[in-house]
């Protein structure tokens, strides 16, 4: 989630009423509760099946160079005995350039129920490519240059999840006999090729060496033909 932002969560009470008051704390990066945020008390309305906790956005702010780990933890006595709980999620500082998981599906060739937001990290593929390219530079330039930054990030993005998309699609796209039909139409290797051709122009664009570039190559792999009818796929 993007820093600054609110973070909330539905605590059910699934395994028992509280009897009492539930007490969350909220961690920061370092493990530590954050002040104003250790041992919280809430007291659910009678016969609740759950409460929201939400923890503001002023609590999930990033001070490391990419992102920080905050962690919710609770705890509350029912009938049956005491309760406790966690969960964690990440505060990302916001990437400098306007990229969008849209973007990503686009330059795959799918729709957002086949690949979905949480399934892509844009963050991460920033993170590599501003290892190995000067992307500072073409932050507020605003014209064809970040453009070409644009479209690498998410590029990389792409092929980051190239080789687990394959099977995704397949499953999406189970309708009976036309099962793999859409699955096999792919040309996978020449859409990762048209991906890597885009990490490639940021490489012209900045200068480095070739050797700089680690590119992602995926092989295609799978059936074309039906087994049972022994008809090729389309």
């Amino acid at each position: 989630m993007l820093a600054g932002t609110p973070f909330a969560h539905e605590l059910d009470f699934s395994t028992g009423l509280p009897t009492g008051a539930v007490v969350y704390s909220v961690l920061g990066n370092d493990g530590t509760p954050i002040v104003g945020y250790d041992s919280v008390s809430v007291v659910p309305p009678v016969d609740a099946l759950s409460i929201l906790i939400v923890v503001p956005g002023s609590v999930n702010t990033v001070n490391t160079p990419l992102f920080e780990a905050r962690t919710l933890t609770w705890t509350y006595p029912t009938a049956n005995g005491v309760v406790n709980g966690r969960t964690r999620y990440r505060v990302e500082k916001d990437i400098p350039f306007p990229v969008s998981e849209d973007g990503v599906r686009t330059k795959l060739g799918v729709e957002d129920h086949e690949l979905e937001d949480k399934d892509i990290n844009l963050l991460l593929a920033y993170a590599a490519l501003n290892e190995q390219f000067p992307l500072s530079a073409y932050e507020n330039s605003g014209n064809y240059n970040t453009l070409v930054v644009v479209n690498a990030i998410e590029a990389q993005a792409a092929l980051d999840v190239l080789p687990s998309l394959q099977l995704a699609v397949a499953k999406s796209e189970d309708s009976g006999t036309n099962k793999y039909q859409r699955f096999t139409s792919i040309d996978w290797e020449g859409l990762a090729e048209s991906l890597n051709t885009a990490i490639y122009r940021l490489q012209n664009l900045t200068g480095v060496g070739t050797s700089s570039v680690v590119a992602t190559i995926f092989v295609a792999t799978g059936p074309t033909t039906d087994r049972v009818t022994n008809a090729d796929y389309v």
